[in-house]
């Protein structure tokens, strides 16, 4: 069983108060789970989700009050806390081989997936288990990378140049051990073999772990905390007796994004993952792309698990760097012969991306562009505006792009992209040709919406539902679309919407 496609079923169910259909998905869901004998990271992610999302529409609504539900609620909670507690009880340590085994990857392909690498998360589950948690961590941790297996993972990143990953992810990373070893002795690892990545580590000093954090920071290493009013005291303790303070990453005031247990399953947020790439964890690895933080991705990110098949890798894009990304548009990739290439269409988190921008400040974080900016590119007073500039812009780009022509061959290929892009810019110049471009983007786009609507119902009723008060305001147009966009006073966004 796919238990995302099934917490949106089940979601799209409450959402349509179609209770029967609903109390049906969720008593198959439990005897799936009563059946499972080993629950994936993921997919105790997801039934968290469904519990979390049950408890707060079932306080609502009728579907709490049959025997059924109640007896499916029970077995469900006592099929995963006596897993937990197994799971923590005595924990994994994944050796290289097996993990290697279970994804499957050709050399090449393994080679270019470390190239792509943002993050790897060195355990599964986590002792802090924050209300706050975007990742939605699992309370405890229950499987850890063993300590060669991290070591050959990170001397393996750094032999492809790789110094740009985080030691984090849905874990801490002072929660990692394996027999007598800590992170401090991963830290010492990599000093003594030159590895030197640029990022450091973010911790939220798990209970016990007080003493492995007053040695990396008497040590001076590259640290920074989480503060939050459950850790602050321990803090304070802690710089007490180093001598020294943590840099804060984050503080209390600035933690109030809304995610883990305070996703309301009813509304959509602000994506909170900052990159384009590849994450690693004990369980395999998965491509990762930011997502709006919604009923669909409670996470605000989405993850497209790594096999063998895996025909490209995202190229990796991570900090302010990814809010630049225009998640509207075909991604950018390395495919498994090492070329850079570009996506020839929307993955399906791109579609819920456009689907959900109703172009609010609140749900588009600061940095990104909206789908409501980018329209705005095809309507008259951007033309208008473009044309008075066109001069002064063909002069930048001839500064820029033929100032440095070393040889004839090299002047040649300058002055062949100069005149391409001198021919894009003019092209938008003019009312005439950007209403081909703006019909060919409606085209792409609607295409790429059909095609997904058709594939996915739930998801559908799932986006229906959230952007319910956007659907009674918004100015309905003719049906043909097509004479509708060659009206230069229609605002394209306008148009867009559902």
């Amino acid at each position: 069983m796919d238990f995302i496609k099934t917490k949106n079923e089940l979601l799209a169910a409450i959402y349509n108060r179609n209770f029967d259909k609903f109390e049906n998905l969720y008593n198959s869901f439990a005897i799936t789970i009563a059946k499972q004998d080993n629950f994936s990271e993921e997919e105790q992610k997801a039934i968290n989700q469904i519990r979390s999302a049950i408890s707060k529409f079932s306080k609502k609504n009728s579907f709490n009050c049959t025997d059924d539900f109640q007896n499916s609620k029970k077995l469900i909670q006592n099929k995963m806390s006596g897993f937990v507690r197994r799971q923590i009880k005595k924990p994994e340590y994944v050796e290289l081989g097996s993990w290697f085994k279970k994804l499957g990857l050709s050399k090449k392909r393994y080679h270019i997936m470390l190239k792509t690498t943002a993050m790897v998360q060195m355990s599964v589950g986590c002792s802090n288990c924050c209300r706050r948690c975007n990742e939605w961590a699992l309370p405890g941790p229950r499987k850890h990378f063993s300590f060669n297996t991290a070591k050959m993972i990170i001397e393996n990143l750094f032999d492809t140049d790789n110094k740009t990953f985080s030691l984090y992810g849905a874990s801490d990373p002072l929660d990692w051990e394996h027999k007598n070893n800590d992170i401090t002795d991963i830290l010492a690892y990599m000093e003594r073999h030159g590895y030197q990545p640029e990022f450091g580590l973010l911790t939220k000093i798990p209970r016990s772990t007080e003493k492995i954090a007053e040695k990396l920071l008497a040590s001076g290493a590259d640290v920074a905390v989480s503060i939050t009013s459950k850790n602050k005291l321990k803090i304070n303790i802690i710089e007490k007796r180093a001598g020294k303070k943590f840099a804060a990453q984050h503080d209390v005031e600035h933690l109030e994004i809304p995610a883990g247990l305070d996703e309301d399953f009813s509304s959509v947020k602000p994506s909170i993952t900052d990159y384009y790439g590849t994450e690693i964890t004990p369980e395999g690895a998965s491509l990762v792309i930011p997502a709006f933080t919604s009923a669909l991705n409670p996470t605000g990110q989405h993850r497209i698990p790594v096999s063998s098949k895996t025909p490209y890798f995202l190229d990796k894009i991570i900090g302010r760097d990814a809010l630049t990304i225009e998640y509207f548009k075909p991604l950018r990739a390395i495919d498994i012969k090492g070329n850079k290439i570009t996506l020839k269409k929307l993955l399906n988190v791109q579609i819920e991306n456009i689907l959900l921008d109703n172009s609010d400040e609140q749900v588009t974080p600061p940095g990104m562009m909206n789908l409501n900016e980018y329209f705005r590119t095809f309507d008259a007073d951007a033309v208008k505006q473009r044309k008075k500039m066109a001069s002064s812009v063909i002069k930048r780009l001839k500064g820029k792009m033929l100032k440095n022509c070393q040889d004839t061959e090299s002047k040649q290929k300058d002055l062949k992209r100069f005149k391409k892009q001198v021919d894009c810019y003019l092209d938008f110049c003019s009312m005439e040709r950007i209403v081909k471009y703006k019909i060919a983007t409606f085209s792409f786009y609607l295409h790429s919406i059909a095609d997904y609507l058709n594939r996915h119902p739930a998801e559908k009723d799932i986006v229906l539902f959230l952007r319910r008060k956007d659907r009674k305001c918004v100015k309905r147009y003719s049906k043909d679309i097509e004479s509708t966009l060659k009206q230069s006073d229609s605002n394209t966004y306008d148009i867009f919407q559902p």
